[in-house]
């Protein structure tokens, strides 16, 4: 005999998919308009942790950071309207950087749609540019099935963010539908007569490129790793993506992207063979769609999960729908491929980013470059750094050793504000790690708030605060484009070290280099999180 079905409010239906999708830690701004939800994630808070933001693009930015770092699914709720366009930035980067993301949004009352009412907006034409899928749930009995349709959506193939716009009285309505099991996501594996292909080509190079992108975990990249090495072929990795490989391996040469070294365009573009793994070929990845148009003979070679990628930007003379990490592995099982010598090859692309890895120092009064150093002194591998947008991320992207996946989080569509909530993020999904954040005087006043979050909740990141009171880039753009024309960017900003402390943190300014180490020694021997404000000219 069936057991009687359970009558529970749509809100409480929502919180127990969360919990059968093995979801500990869920990030928002409460809000009026799914009120339900949060009161059932009252009955479960020994269970999942709740961390209110400061700001829904906060709390969205933390959910994609703990995604990132945890290979599944961040999750964010916030509330109608001004809610969730303050979110959307967030959405923006999980798309664009493949972060599987479920936001749950509230709605105006079903009978009020379409009314223009308070707060409302039409999700689904919305967030349709934005995200990878979008649904508004019209019945509570339809909730387990939409919630187990989102985690799966996000997590497979190509990942990206999800919504589900939910009508505050769906939330509150009574239902008795029973839970929808998890799904697996779906991990395409590569076929083998395409693995066959690509060995062939990789072959027969003489001058082969590896371009690799997007999420992979430890397995995999060390898949990647055996296969470069036992091929002497080089490696670069997308914009953003450079923890992808290991910077110091004897086949790592470099990123392709904003602050590349001088070199790499004109290398990549020498390569007979380029086989692109995960990534998008996006615009900063290739120099605005310039990188291989010379007419020069090449194969391309492009594998990517996401079948509407394949051939959008260009045309691959061997496309493969495959996950990426899993092709890898397909490659590393295949091990030493009969090819010409090209160790040759494969040396000068290495040297030439030794050469670029080590940061040139200037003659200002606080040298970025010893900034750099000094961090790199007291960073393990493990470290996790957020980066913001601006010039000044050459530092971190350029400069900061990374050896292992996970560890660079920056937005790879250039949001200013992400750093500092994906720090709090990223140190609150891995309390056992250290975590750094680097941010413009810029990113910090647009989201620089959420260290309050971090005090409230225990998080501690070391914030790093790039200070030169102006938006740089665009400064720099105008010097290029409109000389002696300045307008706009210059900054008059509070005493970042001092809003640090308002907190209850740590908070160190430094003017000079000679204070560059004891101010970080300060920072991160703090109990809380430290923000160290770097004064540049």
């Amino acid at each position: 005999m069936s057991a009687t079905p359970v009558a529970s409010s749509g809100g409480a239906c929502v919180v127990r998919a969360l919990l059968d999708h093995a979801v500990d830690t869920v990030f928002c701004v409460p809000g009026e308009s799914y009120l339900p939800v949060l009161d059932a994630l009252y009955d479960v808070r020994d269970r999942i942790r709740l961390v209110s933001a400061r700001h829904e693009s906060g709390a969205a930015f933390m959910a994609s950071a703990a995604a990132r770092l945890r290979g599944r699914p961040g999750v964010v709720f916030v509330t109608r309207g001004p809610g969730a366009t303050n979110a959307s930035i967030a959405v923006h980067v999980a798309r664009q950087g493949s972060i599987p993301l479920v936001v749950g949004v509230g709605q105006v009352a079903r009978a009020s749609l379409g009314r223009e009412a308070f707060q409302e907006v039409d999700y689904l034409r919305y967030f349709a540019p934005l995200a990878k899928h979008v649904e508004q749930v019209m019945h509570a009995d339809e909730l387990p099935g939409a919630m187990t349709r989102a985690f799966h959506l996000a997590a497979s193939g190509r990942p990206g963010p999800v919504v589900l716009a939910l009508p505050e009285d769906v939330l509150g309505e009574t239902t008795t539908a029973g839970a929808v099991a998890p799904l697996a996501p779906v991990v395409s594996a590569p076929a083998a007569d395409d693995v066959e292909r690509v060995c062939a080509l990789l072959g027969a190079a003489e001058r082969p490129l590896l371009v690799v992108g997007g999420n992979w975990n430890d397995a995999d990249c060390g898949a990647l790793q055996a296969f470069a090495a036992a091929n002497a072929i080089p490696v670069m990795t997308a914009f953003r993506r450079q923890d992808v490989f290991d910077n110091a391996h004897s086949c790592a040469a470099g990123f392709l992207g904003y602050s590349q070294h001088a070199a790499a365009a004109g290398l990549a573009e020498q390569a007979d063979c380029v086989v692109v793994l995960g990534a998008r070929l996006d615009d900063p990845t290739t120099g605005g769609y310039t990188l291989w148009r010379d007419g020069r003979r090449r194969t391309l070679v492009h594998v990517h999960p996401a079948v509407e990628v394949l051939g959008r930007n260009y045309v691959p003379d061997l496309a493969v729908l495959a996950d990426a990490g899993a092709t890898a592995q397909a490659l590393a099982a295949r091990g030493r491929l009969p090819a010409p010598a090209r160790g040759d090859w494969c040396e000068r692309l290495n040297a030439a980013w030794r050469a670029a890895a080590a940061p040139p120092a200037t003659a200002a009064a606080l040298d970025p470059a010893a900034v750099m150093a000094a961090l790199n002194a007291r960073l393990d591998d493990d470290a996790i750094v957020c980066i913001d947008a601006g010039n000044f991320t050459l530092w971190p992207q350029r400069f900061r050793a990374y050896r292992r996946p996970g560890r660079l989080l920056g937005a790879v569509n250039g949001a200013m504000g992400h750093a500092v909530p994906a720090a709090v993020g990223a140190a609150l999904s891995c309390p056992e790690r250290r975590v750094v954040a680097c941010v413009g005087d810029g990113g910090m006043l647009m989201t620089g708030q959420e260290l309050a979050t971090a005090a409230q909740y225990g998080a501690r990141p070391l914030v790093l605060v790039f200070d030169n009171a102006k938006y740089g880039t665009i400064e720099m753009h105008q010097d290029r484009r409109y000389p002696g024309r300045r307008i706009g960017n210059a900054l008059r900003n509070p005493d970042f070290a001092a809003m640090a402390r308002a907190f209850g943190l740590c908070g160190v300014t430094v003017t000079t280099t000679a204070e560059i180490a004891p101010a970080l020694d300060t920072a991160l021997a703090a109990d809380t999180a430290a923000l160290v404000h770097l004064l540049l000219e």
